[in-house]
């Protein structure tokens, strides 16, 4: 993976875990993101070459704490883009499931390398009262001297926060992933692309 593809992936999964990530949700948004990083942080202190050798722990730990975070549903729908419309119900069901499990294994690997030492800027979220969809932006600095744009496209979903959008830098997760698989589409059709992110993805799970 080329260095600056990992410098973003590593931005993009620090920011996972900023305070502050819930902003104005009906859940003290403090006490959610503070108790959250704290699992998290605790369960890889001193383990991280545990969990490189032994990844399923990883995942099931991101599985649990950072994956309810997201609007899994409606981010899978804005990813597949028309081809969600023509899919099954079984294909939508399938495709989320494969696609949890890459988000999972993707940014579970990124979070590894987390330590404490990146510096992390919040801006302050403007939203008028009483709004549904806000955006949460961070400026991220990564180890390595990047400083790096943190963006989260935010809704309600059943009074919670959720993260349906992202962008690291100028580069939106959900247009990242809609381009890649609307190419697989074209190129073999949606059936074909879930049996691949099945076959890599699924294994384990």
């Amino acid at each position: 993976m080329p260095s600056m593809k990992r410098s973003l992936l590593k931005a993009f999964a620090v920011a996972l875990l900023v305070p502050g990530l819930a902003m104005a949700a009906p859940t003290p948004p403090d006490e959610l993101a503070r108790d959250t990083v704290q699992t998290v942080l605790s369960e890889m202190d001193g383990r991280r070459d545990e969990l490189r050798q032994n990844p399923q722990q990883l995942y099931q730990l991101i599985d649990e704490e950072l994956v309810p975070l997201i609007d899994l549903p409606y981010m899978s729908q804005l990813v597949l883009g028309r081809a969600w419309r023509t899919a099954t119900p079984e294909q939508r069901e399938r495709f989320q499931v494969a696609f949890k499990n890459m988000l999972i294994r993707t940014y579970g690997n990124g979070l590894l390398s987390f330590d404490g030492s990146q510096d992390i800027e919040y801006q302050p979220v403007r939203a008028a009262e009483g709004a549904e969809d806000i955006t949460f932006r961070a400026i991220v600095t990564t180890d390595d001297g990047q400083k790096t744009p943190v963006t989260f496209q935010m809704h309600v979903v059943d009074d919670e926060w959720k993260i349906y959008d992202g962008s690291v830098g100028n580069l939106s997760f959900v247009t990242n992933y809609r381009g890649q698989f609307n190419s697989q589409i074209r190129n073999g059709g949606l059936e074909k692309l879930i049996e691949r992110m099945e076959a890599r993805y699924n294994a384990g799970s």
